[in-house]
Formats: C-alpha cells, sequence, structure tokens
C-alpha cells in the first residue's frame, strides 16, 4: 500500500491547486499583474508537487505488482516439488522426486528455484549458486525417474 503521507501530500497539493484556480476564476480585473503571476506560479508549483507524489505512488504500485505476481507464480508452482533429503525436487506423474535438486533455502525464504551446482573444488559438496549455502553432495544427488531406473 503507498505510503499515507504521500497520498496527503498528494491531496494537499491538489487542493491547494483547486483552491488557486477557484480564485483565479473568481477574480475580477482589478488583480494586479504581479499578484497574478504569483498565484500561477503557486498553481504550477502545487501542480509539480503532486506530479512528483504520484509518479512515487506509481513506483510503489509497480513495485507491489511485481511482489504479487512473484508470489503467484511462486504459490503456482508449490505443488511441482517435493522435498527429498536435503533438497527440492520435480514432482514426477508418481508423486516421487526425480531430476536434479533445488536450494532449499531460496524456495523456504525466497519462493524461487535455483538448481544446486557441483562446488568445483570439492565434489562431495554441492552449492547454491545464489545464497551460497552449501550441501553434502551425497543427501543431494540427482534423482533418475523410476522407470529409466527399471530399465538400466
Amino acid at each position: 500500500m503507498p505510503d499515507i503521507a504521500a497520498i496527503g501530500t498528494i491531496l494537499s497539493s491538489l487542493k491547494t491547486a483547486t483552491d488557486i484556480a477557484k480564485f483565479l476564476r473568481e477574480t475580477d480585473l482589478s488583480l494586479e499583474r504581479a499578484e497574478l503571476k504569483l498565484k500561477l506560479a503557486d498553481l504550477v508549483s502545487a501542480l509539480a508537487d503532486a506530479k512528483i507524489e504520484m509518479a512515487s505512488v506509481q513506483e510503489i504500485v509497480a513495485e507491489k505488482d511485481r511482489r504479487i505476481q512473484e508470489l503467484e507464480n511462486a504459490f503456482q508452482s508449490k505443488d511441482t516439488l517435493v522435498r527429498s533429503r536435503d533438497a527440492y525436487y520435480r514432482k514426477g506423474d508418481d508423486g516421487q522426486p526425480i531430476g536434479e535438486p533445488y536450494c532449499v533455502r531460496c524456495w523456504d525464504v525466497d519462493h524461487k528455484q535455483y538448481r544446486l551446482q557441483h562446488e568445483p573444488k570439492d565434489r562431495f559438496v554441492r552449492v547454491c549458486s545464489v545464497c551460497g549455502t552449501r550441501y553434502d553432495a551425497r543427501m543431494v544427488q540427482g534423482i533418475a525417474p523410476a522407470n529409466a531406473q527399471q530399465n538400466a
């Protein structure tokens, strides 16, 4: 939700601009030229303030929309992963884990799916390239589909 203070500032700027516009409309010809220019400058300033605040609110709303989309995507893919040992895996047709392991920390905390990589310096370790979490490679091995294991 946009910051309440930002919305208040926008409304205040718009009210000021409206009041100035009403004043200018209702004035008679006796208004001096300098006073008219001053009121017009105030009007432009109030409208500029409102425009700046509206741009800020638009950014906040766009960021919220992006976050909502991320969470909706994570929610929809929630049932596609299954935990086995120390990692998440894709769920096979039979409901069993298959494929390469995904980072538990990234999925549980950020709702993002990142595959674990082999540590180049230590073959007994797999690591998440995003968060750096390290796993014992024996507990996060790739899992072949059941029918592939039977054919082997």
